[in-house]
C-alpha cells in the first residue's frame, strides 16, 4: 500500500500531463501502457450525441459560434479495453474539422482526438478540479468481475478544456471527468518511471483552479 501522499503525488502527475499533452487520447494511451492499466486502443462508448438547440452561455463563450455554425454534443464513457477511465461531455463546431470527420463523430465510437488527429489539435485547460479520494484505489486495482461488469469508480481529476486546431480555431469544449483507476494499479505497484519534482502536492481537500488567461 502506497502512502496518501505518494497517490496524491501520481494524481498531480497525471494532471500535469493531461494539461500539457495534446490529446487526452494520447495522454491516457501512454499512461495505461506506463502503470500497466489493461491492454489495446483507448475507445468510447457514446451515450448521447445530437445537435444542441439553445446552446449554454459558457460553450457559446468558449467557442464563439457564427450564426452559420451549429454546435453538436457528444457525451461518451472512455475506456481501454473493459477499463473504464473517464466521461467526456463535448460541444463541438462541426464547420470547423475537416471533410468527413463529422460522419465519423455522428456514426462511430472512435474517440474525439482519434477522430481530429489531422488536425494536429492542442489543449488549452480552463479549469481543474483535483478531487479528494475518499478510498485507497491500490486496496483492490482490480474490480472487474469475470462478467466484465464493471463497479462505478471514483472521479479524481475533472477538466475543462477547450481543444483547438494547429492554427488555432477552438473545436471543441470538453467537460473530461477522469476516474481512480487511473491509479490504483500504479498506486498498488512502482511505476516504470515517475518524475515529481517541483510539482505541487495534492492537499486533503477538493482543489480548483482556473487557468484561462
Amino acid at each position: 500500500m502506497m502512502a496518501r501522499s505518494e497517490i496524491e503525488a501520481l494524481i498531480q502527475d497525471l494532471n500535469a500531463r493531461l494539461i500539457a499533452g495534446a490529446t487526452a487520447t494520447e495522454t491516457l494511451l501512454a499512461w495505461c501502457d506506463e502503470h500497466g492499466l489493461s491492454q489495446g486502443p483507448i475507445s468510447v462508448a457514446c451515450r448521447q450525441r445530437h445537435v444542441l438547440a439553445a446552446v449554454p452561455d459558457d460553450v457559446k463563450a468558449a467557442l464563439a459560434p457564427l450564426a452559420s455554425e451549429t454546435v453538436q454534443f457528444r457525451q461518451v464513457q472512455i475506456l481501454r479495453g473493459p477499463l473504464p477511465l473517464a466521461t467526456a461531455e463535448n460541444w463541438f463546431v462541426p464547420q470547423r474539422l475537416a471533410a468527413g470527420m463529422e460522419d465519423v463523430l455522428q456514426t462511430t465510437d472512435l474517440p474525439f482526438g482519434t477522430v481530429i488527429a489531422r488536425l494536429r489539435p492542442s489543449r488549452r485547460t480552463l479549469a481543474v478540479q483535483i478531487r479528494p479520494l475518499t478510498a485507497d484505489p491500490s486496496e483492490d486495482p482490480s474490480r472487474l468481475s469475470a462478467s466484465g461488469h464493471h463497479s462505478q469508480p471514483e472521479v479524481i481529476l475533472e477538466h475543462t478544456t477547450v481543444i483547438l486546431s494547429e492554427t488555432g480555431t477552438a473545436l471543441a469544449l470538453v467537460t473530461e471527468r477522469f476516474f481512480s483507476d487511473l491509479i490504483a494499479v500504479a498506486a498498488s505497484k512502482p511505476p516504470l518511471s515517475t518524475s515529481h519534482d517541483g510539482r505541487p502536492q495534492a492537499g486533503s481537500a477538493t482543489q480548483s483552479v482556473r487557468l484561462e488567461p
